[in-house]
């Protein structure tokens, strides 16, 4: 599922089948639990086999195992078999999701419960969808993620690249170090003195996909802004500029 572009700016849900309404949550309703909670709520959802294991002091033990066997790992199972994780996961659904969500060691899955009718059990997440679940959630939350289904993948060759790769990409990510210019109080603040609409007092209602939206779209702004001063003095002798950049869409590059 790809939910178009309309319904990612957009602050209504966007229906998930069999699971209700997914959020792209406000600054407000962030701001209430506290960003570093959120932040916590996200890793989870991204959360792989590997960094599973390194989360819980256990990468020697990974590494140690062969790749068949490691192939074999899911995050659903891994989550949770994890007590304070699954916990952590089902407070991270009941922020995310329209239905009220519990997990049943039961029913090995994470049961949903309409608001309106608490003891109406209105479906279930399990390890099938999970993937595409956080996949949704992520993207209204603005984050984007290359999803390598590695036990999809046959030969043990093409395996053991893949996840040579993916080793590489972790550990130049570890090396790195944050961007404080990126960081989310910068950007509000940014953003709320860029806009013509947008300040410190009503930036809180608009979604945290619509933040980050709207924090590149002035960002693509000012630099056609610069490029078109450039222009209007220069020339385009080599055809470089384009005037209908100011409307490109950002839903690819996202």
């Amino acid at each position: 599922m790809k939910p178009d572009y309309f319904d990612l700016l957009s602050p209504e849900p966007i229906y998930f089948e069999s699971v209700g309404g997914i959020k792209s949550p406000t600054l407000k309703e962030i701001r209430a639990i506290g960003y570093h909670t959120y932040q916590m709520y996200l890793t989870v959802l991204l959360l792989r086999p590997e960094s599973y294991f390194d989360m819980t002091g256990q990468p020697e033990y990974f590494n140690s195992l062969s790749t068949d066997i490691k192939s074999k790992f899911n995050s659903f199972d891994l989550i949770t078999g994890n007590k304070d994780m699954c916990s952590i996961t089902e407070h991270a659904l009941n922020f995310f999701l329209e239905s009220d969500v519990s997990y049943s060691s039961t029913q090995k899955g994470f049961l949903l419960y309409d608001k309106n009718s608490p003891d109406l059990l209105a479906g279930i997440i399990h390890k099938d969808v999970w993937p595409q679940l956080c996949d949704i959630i992520l993207q209204r939350n603005y984050i984007r993620q290359s999803v390598e289904q590695t036990s999809e993948i046959k030969s043990k060759r093409a395996l053991a690249i893949m996840q040579k790769l993916k080793k590489g990409r972790e550990n130049h990510s570890k090396k790195g170090t944050s961007d404080k210019n990126m960081e989310i109080g910068n950007i509000i603040s940014a953003v709320a003195g860029k806009s013509n609409s947008l300040n410190l007092i009503n930036i809180w209602d608009i979604t945290i996909y619509q933040l980050w939206d709207s924090f590149y779209r002035i960002y693509n702004h000012n630099i056609l802004d610069i490029q078109s001063i450039s222009v209007a003095v220069w020339g385009d002798k080599d055809n470089h500029f384009d005037a209908a950049g100011w409307f490109k869409s950002l839903n690819n590059e996202t």
